[in-house]
């Protein structure tokens, strides 16, 4: 084994030994001293040898000479530890002043404090924002709780309930807005960057200087004040005991001197005003989800993204994506091995910052990557796991695979059971029940509305235990499945009859329920069925079927009359309240991003719900047209992922519709048409007195009623010497513009004042004050005529800073259709 000697350790002093003395002695020509011989005694320097004692008996000297030999040592160390410390307290003295005025800052130290400085002044006024509109979100959301929770008390009515959940989901809709707002503060890239010129470099050095001496001086302010507060001489020793090492510290090693840092990186990107990444981020990100390859995966590979067309390995697409994400700066932490379909590829990754779900804001820019077709990169969240998301990259057709709708023979179909609607992203059947649902389908002109409702359709009619009902106010109707549907209205007047009917059918349900047998929930049978009922083009109702369908909503689910409604977006404008809120089944195709937040919430995008990436039906090519997201339906996968409905051929759908017509169609029971003649009409609609034309029609009536061909109602139709003055102006204004389905009062007055003197009173004054006056006179003339139910509406969606008002060509229609009958 090999050893070492320890290394030298070189102390700074000086050794003494006898020779040292004597050679002093020597060169002083002085006295005699004791030297030590070869045999180890003591001779003079006289040449005299002892072993002991000087011959002449004299003391030996050794002891006191050695004493001063040594103290001699530490003075001149002390000498040097002192000239140390005082060269330290020079050091930390121009240190400190060269600090505190910011002296040895360069231009180049000086440009990236100052940007830094300008960058978070305006992240925290960012902030600052965001978090007051985030409390103002959480306010709205307590209050909304609170109300909700007033509603639901035992003391609670139906209309303290139903008042109670609309105050709730305005507030809740608030609460989201504001929450919208919030992110796209925080989304917002900074656009503040100047480069600074030398006086502002100056300046800033001036305002860096007076800071740190203000620092400083406060510092030996707040310690002098403590040691005097503490009153004895412990704090001070220790603060000076620490001065004066740093100081001999200093001193002693040459190599401690303050240095100037390198020059700091600025907090953003100047070019795109996002926050830059840390270098050791970087770096680690770098690292993670390592290519399978060390070289290149192809001739002429240079490292960067390519596209996936030609990628037919699954190492190779993993390497693929791994390359898009992280050139869209995402925080990739792990690639999965990638699935190969006929349709692309699937492949699910992880995040290590964020959520999953931010991946859909860079769905365009890998779509570019991947050399895709816009929305052809499929973004689907893993809810159970936030970091995690599968990622389907389509070269293909998603749904190739999909099955033609499954033939159901007339009364073949239980519809509390699940049927097949279509087929998932994942490749699994689209399957859920239908029973106990309230829904809604929100989709664009062109996203499949009908599609959808005939698949749903298709399905209702054929149970052999379940009433279909179908209410469109446009005009179109359930198209060829009409024979199979029990009860078709598409006049709005009618609707109105129809809609109440089954709010009192509902009720009465439920108040024998229990007295058949049935316990907490209507049992659906051939005796007892269910009522299905589909509203079509809901903005297209009166304000009295949509009062009649929220209070329907909230008592049906349990009697068995359920309901689902279809609209061309989810705001509270098109729809006329926040109702899209309401439904627990939530369909959307195609259809715009404010659409997606009032249906789902706030965080329904960020969680990666994307209807409004979808592209509706335009001319020939069918783009996304049935493709939906789906929410609340029993069975269907939680995460957001993409759905395809079946498409029933109009000839299809006409001979199924005319085997169940043959087969015979179910009716309501008779117990439930019975208890609805003894049911209360609904607390929050409003009845005028003996003029009013909407009131109660029992079942077998309203199918007569619906019967008659009354789908050609014109207003030009009716007779104008019964209708009141004020309505026939207003329909004459509507038709000199071409009927549209809403016109503005400015246009309404327009026409009005060339009726008649009384219209132009106000023409001296201010658009804002003509316009009041003249709406407050057509109410005036419209409560008169016993018309309560026609006023004027605001359109947000026109201008969302100042909604214009104006009047529906369908509350126009409606009103006239009511003082006809």
């Amino acid at each position: 084994m090999t050893t070492h000697l320890p290394e030298r350790v070189i102390i700074d002093a000086e050794f003494v030994d006898d020779e040292h003395d004597e050679r002093q002695a020597a060169a002083d020509g002085g006295t005699t001293r004791n030297t030590t011989t070869a045999r180890g005694g003591k001779t003079s320097a006289s040449g005299a040898t002892s072993d002991g004692p000087a011959a002449d008996g004299t003391a030996a000297t050794e002891g006191p000479d050695l004493g001063a030999r040594l103290a001699a040592a530490l003075a001149r160390q002390g000498r040097r530890e002192y000239a140390a410390l005082r060269e330290g307290l020079t050091v930390l003295k121009t240190e400190t002043g060269t600090w505190a005025a910011a002296s040895k800052e360069t231009p180049a130290h000086l440009r990236a404090s100052l940007l830094n400085r300008r960058y978070a002044t305006w992240t925290a006024k960012q902030n600052a924002e965001v978090e007051r509109l985030e409390e103002k979100a959480g306010e709205l959301e307590k209050k909304a709780r609170r109300a909700l929770a007033a509603g639901q008390t035992d003391e609670a009515s139906t209309a303290d309930h139903k008042q109670a959940t609309t105050v709730a989901a305005a507030l809740n809709a608030e609460a989201a807005d504001w929450r919208e707002r919030a992110r796209e503060i925080q989304r917002q890239p900074y656009t503040g960057h100047i480069e600074p010129v030398d006086a502002e470099l100056e300046r800033h050095r001036r305002r860096t200087a007076n800071k740190r001496r203000t620092g400083l001086a406060v510092l030996t302010i707040a310690l002098g004040g403590l040691e005097i507060a503490v009153g004895n001489l412990i704090l001070p020793t220790i603060t000076a005991t620490g001065l004066l090492l740093t100081a001999w510290a200093k001193g002693r090693i040459s190599g401690w001197r303050r240095e100037l840092p390198d020059v700091p990186a600025l907090a953003y990107e100047i070019a795109t005003g996002k926050p830059a990444k840390d270098k050791k981020d970087k770096d680690n990100k770098e690292q993670v989800a390592a290519a399978p390859f060390d070289g290149a995966l192809f001739p002429g590979d240079t490292g960067k993204p390519f596209h996936i067309h030609d990628v037919t390995t699954p190492a190779v697409a993993a390497e693929c994506v791994r390359r898009a994400l992280l050139a869209e700066d995402i925080p990739l932490a792990h690639v999965d091995e990638p699935v190969q379909h006929p349709w692309g590829w699937e492949v699910v990754v992880r995040v290590s910052e964020g959520t999953s779900g931010d991946i859909g804001d860079k769905l365009g820019a890998l779509e570019t990557k991947f050399d895709v077709g816009d929305g052809d990169v499929i973004l689907q969240p893993n809810r159970k796991r936030t970091s995690e998301a599968t990622l389907r990259i389509v070269t293909g057709d998603l749904f190739g695979a999909m099955k033609p709708a499954p033939y159901r023979a007339p009364h073949s179909v239980d519809i509390t059971t699940a049927g097949t609607f279509g087929m998932s992203a994942d490749g699994t059947d689209l399957t859920f029940s239908l029973a106990e649902l309230m829904g809604e389908v929100i989709a664009r002109s062109g996203g499949g509305k009908s599609t959808l409702i005939r698949a749903l359709l298709d399905w209702t009619t054929a149970a052999y235990n379940a009433v279909t009902v179908f209410l469109d106010p446009s005009g179109d109707g359930p198209g060829k499945f009409e024979d199979a549907v029990a009860l078709t209205s598409t006049d709005p007047l009618q609707i109105e009859f129809a809609l109440l009917s089954l709010y009192r059918l509902a009720a009465g349900r439920a108040r024998i329920r229990r007295k058949l047998g049935m316990g907490d929930t209507w049992k659906c049978s051939r005796e007892h069925p269910a009522v299905f009922v589909f509203v079509d083009e809901f903005p297209k109702l009166t304000k009295r079927s949509k009062l009649i369908i929220a209070e329907l909503m909230l008592v049906g689910r349990k009697e068995g009359v359920w309901l689902i409604f279809a609209a061309q977006g989810a705001t509270s404008t098109l729809l006329g309240s926040n109702i899209a809120q309401h439904p627990a089944l939530k369909i959307l195709g195609a259809c715009r991003d404010v659409d997606t937040t009032q249906a789902l919430g706030g965080g329904a995008i960020d969680w990666g719900y994307l209807p409004h990436r979808l592209q509706p039906k335009s001319g020939d090519n069918l783009n996304d047209v049935a493709k939906t997201y789906i929410v609340g339906a029993p069975g269907v996968c939680e995460d957001p992922m993409l759905h395809k409905w079946h498409h029933i051929p109009d000839d299809e759908g006409g001979r199924r519709a005319a085997e169940r017509l043959a087969a015979g169609l179910l009716d309501v029971d008779q117990a439930s048409i019975d208890a609805a003649l003894w049911s209360p009409n609904p607390p929050s609609l409003k009845f005028a007195d003996e003029d009013e034309y909407l009131h109660y029609v029992p079942w077998p009536d309203l199918l007569a009623m619906c019967a008659e061909d009354d789908d050609d109602f014109d207003p030009d139709g009716a007779d104008e010497a019964d209708l009141p003055p004020i309505l026939t102006a207003l329909w004459e204004a509507f038709e000199k513009h071409g009927a549209p389905d809403f016109l503005l009062t400015d246009q309404v007055l327009q026409h009005l004042a060339t009726t008649g003197e009384e219209w132009r009173k106000w023409d001296d004054r201010e658009p804002t004050d003509r316009r009041r006056e003249g709406a407050k006179k057509i109410a005036r003339d419209l409560k008169k005529a016993g018309i309560t139910e026609l006023g004027t509406v605001r359109r947000p969606d026109l201008d969302k800073d100042n909604p214009p008002s104006g009047f529906l060509l369908a509350d126009i229609e409606a009103a006239i259709k009511a003082t006809a009958v």
